[in-house]
């Protein structure tokens, strides 16, 4: 690009009426002046003859009248957009002259500074009704201001615009640190559920600690309340919990032990002199010393000894210990009062008298768990993981019906993460974590759909078990981020033409999956509910999760009996969706 367009190409002066005047090229245009400085212009044509004898013009001035076209980069003056930011314009112009005699009047060396001054006030003129977020708009309205030639005072018309908008640095720079900031945010939240949700399952295990330690401790009290404790066993159980202390446990059982003896031999002296000198005064005759002895005794509690003077022994031997001795044992086992890890929750397995036990030629129904994990859900995140938990329990509890459902459990929000892998829900089954992240993203969530369902259910029939059409369960709050596009891949899933496992899917909206979307996923009219408006959407997730456990099960025994029937009762607080 040059630096100028100079319109002025020459300036003669004119000699003589009878010399004639030099040629000029087409797109050249002579202007005369005379020397009142009055211009004449012969519509572009040289002076004839008689123009020279008779004007009294005295200098000539060609004025270039070519189209001309250049780029330029208005950086030096940015253009203000309505939100108070800028935009940096480069302009496609082209021009040309259409009044030599105004060029030469107005002396305009340079046409682009003329072109230029005008552009940046046009320009700004329509930026200053967008915002810089919205640069599109603002330069289709540029298309449509200079849509027509533009004729302007200095002779010059701008026939053709052509811009190209973007932010200025200041303003990029800007949106950099915004779009960085959300991102951080977004992060920081993500982190925050995160740590919230860790922090939840450590106090739960904490609880879970706590009360198996409660629970042994009152198992323990009730056994040791069922049987009378001698100083021996409250020595042992001591031990058992604090082997460190058996020397001092010991000495002290052992001062124990000294103690009552001694109180056996006071008692035992003081019954003999009471007994002699009963004899001896002839209270009691000597048959029935004896049988006195023993009765006294038992009236204190005490063992039946043989007074000192009367029988073998001595009273000031050391105690008899149990055999062994007492001694913290060679393997501890865990103290009942040390919390230790817990232990996985046990499920009481009921056996259903009313079906039989599954076996393959029974075959199975593959079951599909769509669960909204999007921002959008991120208030109901407990919610879905409790209700998802009690299902798996519910499962559990009949486990003659569990095998006949072959459960997959997939989270969805702007990508697809697999929580459980298709199995048969048993006693091993952990509870799948959910966490909020990201848009709803419905085609992928259909996408995903297609490339798993082949497999599994080809995997199935590999192990010679009769598969049955699969269920979809979808369970949506979000509203779709690709509205227009996820019906593409829903349709490609659900026509039994394009895919031969198509799914029936059983579709349930709470939060924004509106009713129409609710009723559009349905592949049933009678397959698709959604909340009412007054309900309490944390109550009715609840009931939509006890709904489905319900059905599940009831459609496995049905399965069993050899006639497969699949209910699904509407749960409270919803709706049959409608596409209206």
């Amino acid at each position: 690009m040059t630096n100028s367009v100079p319109l002025i190409l020459t300036q003669t002066p004119l000699q003589g009426f009878f010399r004639p005047e030099p040629n000029r090229d087409p797109n050249v245009a002579a202007v005369y002046a005379t020397a009142s400085g009055e211009l004449v212009f012969y519509s572009g044509r040289t002076r004839t003859f008689g123009q020279r004898w008779f004007s009294e013009c005295r200098t000539r001035f060609d004025v270039d009248m070519s189209d001309h076209r250049r780029t330029a980069e208005l950086a030096s003056k940015p253009l203000r957009t309505r939100d108070g930011h800028h935009f940096i314009a480069t302009v496609d112009v082209a021009f040309k002259v259409h009044d030599p005699c105004e060029v030469v009047r107005r002396n305009i060396v340079d046409a682009l500074k003329v072109v230029y001054t005008y552009l940046g006030r046009a320009l700004e003129a329509v930026t200053s009704r967008y915002d810089v977020g919205n640069p599109s708009a603002a330069e289709q309205a540029i298309h449509q201001e200079f849509a027509n030639p533009v004729a302007l005072a200095d002779g010059i018309t701008i026939f053709e615009v052509i811009p190209r908008l973007r932010p200025d640095d200041a303003t990029a720079e800007y949106f950099r640190n915004r779009r960085d900031a959300r991102r951080t945010l977004d992060i920081d939240a993500d982190q925050h559920l995160v740590e919230m949700q860790r922090e939840r399952q450590r106090q739960e295990r904490e609880a879970a600690a706590q009360r198996a330690t409660l629970a042994a401790q009152e198992k323990e009290r009730t056994a040791l309340a069922a049987r009378g404790l001698t100083a021996a066993d409250m020595a042992r159980e001591h031990l058992i919990r604090h082997p460190e202390d058996t020397e001092k446990v010991t000495a002290m059982l052992l001062e124990h032990e000294r103690a009552m003896l001694q109180a056996q031999d006071v008692h035992s002296q003081r019954t003999t002199e009471f007994i002699k000198f009963m004899m001896d005064n002839g209270i009691v005759p000597p048959g029935q010393f004896q049988p006195f002895v023993q009765g006294a005794a038992q009236a204190y509690g005490l063992p039946a000894a043989t007074p000192a003077s009367l029988g073998p022994g001595s009273w000031n031997q050391p105690p008899v210990l149990p055999p062994g001795g007492i001694s913290a044992p060679a393997a501890p086992s865990a103290p009942p009062t040390q919390p230790g890890p817990p232990a996985r929750e046990q499920v009481v397995l009921q056996q259903d008298p009313n079906t039989k036990v599954w076996g393959p030629t029974d075959g199975v129904q593959p079951v599909y768990l769509l669960v909204d994990e999007s921002t959008e859900a991120a208030p109901y995140l407990d919610d879905l993981g409790d209700g998802l938990q009690r299902l798996l329990d519910g499962l559990r509890r009949v486990p003659n019906i569990a095998p006949t459902i072959r459960l997959s459990v997939l989270g969805f929000a702007d990508q697809v993460a697999a929580r459980l892998s298709m199995a048969a829900v048993d006693s091993g089954t952990s509870a799948p974590w959910l966490t909020s992240r990201g848009p709803a993203s419905y085609a992928n969530a259909f996408e995903t759909l297609y490339g798993r369902i082949g497999p599994d259910v080809d995997a199935l029939k590999g192990q010679g078990i009769t598969v049955r059409r699969p269920l979809v369960f979808l369970l949506a709050a979000a509203a779709p981020a690709d509205d227009g596009i996820w019906p593409t891949p829903y349709a490609r899933l659900t026509d039994p033409a394009a895919h031969r496992y198509a799914p029936q899917i059983v579709a349930c909206g709470v939060g924004r999956a509106t009713s129409r979307l609710i009723a559009a996923i349905a592949t049933q009219p009678d397959f698709g509910y959604v909340a009412t408006a007054d309900a309490d959407v944390h109550k009715a997730i609840a009931d939509y999760w006890d709904a489905l456990t319900r059905c599940l099960i009831a459609y496995g025994r049905t399965l069993l009996a050899g006639a497969p029937d699949l209910e699904f009762e509407l749960p409270p607080h919803f709706r049959v969706a409608t596409a209206s």
